[in-house]
């Protein structure tokens, strides 16, 4: 593993974001039994915060990697690991809106693990053209 100690760094950090997250929103899942719109919106609004996480946070580790790597699965997993142990610590009983809130996290941390492994491997490719427009200009 060239890159342990980076691999490590976003661990901490996206692991701090990730329990601060579920801490300051947990209050908002018992509201999921009012009604289906309400559940709709905790669920898309939890998707939509951990997709958007994970994906900045593959992207920004995927751009400086030095070699491809599979790391990224990991972090994403490692993000994801403390919503879905807090629903089902946190739950009396898990029904059908903890398991549906569960499956769209997992949802959303897949879709957010491709969409940022493409991005950053995009801007990647542009952080290396960079790298040598300047080595090419220092040379010259």
């Amino acid at each position: 593993m060239q890159d342990g100690a980076r691999f490590f760094a976003y661990t901490t950090w996206a692991l701090m974001i990730s329990v601060a997250i579920i801490i300051f929103t947990h209050r908002f899942i018992p509201f999921m039994n009012q009604s289906i719109w309400v559940a709709l919106m905790i669920i898309f609004g939890f998707g939509f915060i951990y997709f958007n996480l994970i994906y900045a946070i593959i992207k920004r580790y995927i751009t400086k990697v030095p070699a491809p790597t599979q790391l990224h699965i990991g972090l994403a997993v490692l993000i994801i690991l403390p919503p879905t142990v807090w629903i089902v610590t946190a739950a009396n009983s898990i029904g059908q809106n903890e398991i549906l809130l569960m499956l769209f996290l997992v949802l959303s941390a897949v879709l957010g693990t491709i969409y940022g492994n493409r991005a950053g491997i995009k801007a990647r490719y542009e952080y290396i053209q960079k790298l040598k427009k300047i080595q090419k200009e220092k040379n010259s």
